[in-house]
């Protein structure tokens, strides 16, 4: 899933920051300006993951820092996903 997610995300200037959330494994993923798109978190059991649980609700997310416009995140990154001729 993250080799779908990731690249087209990183052309747009996006960043995915290792970091325990809420005590567990994660991740915060971050626009081009440093503020806060959503979050991931992982259940790990015998070292795989068995769930993911992810944040995207602004209202939720504001404790983390600014929170970006994820529709317009998404739109640019299905944009950089398409070829360019």
């Amino acid at each position: 899933m993250l080799a779908a997610i990731v690249p087209p995300f990183a052309r747009i200037g996006g960043v995915v920051e290792p970091h325990e959330v809420n005590g567990q494994p994660g991740a915060i993923f971050r626009d081009r300006d440093g503020k806060v798109l959503n979050t991931w978190t992982l259940d790990i059991l015998d070292g795989r993951i068995q769930t993911i649980r992810t944040v995207i609700n602004p209202d939720k997310l504001g404790h983390v820092g600014p929170v970006a416009d994820a529709w317009a995140v998404l739109r640019e990154a299905n944009q950089a996903r398409r070829p360019t001729d």
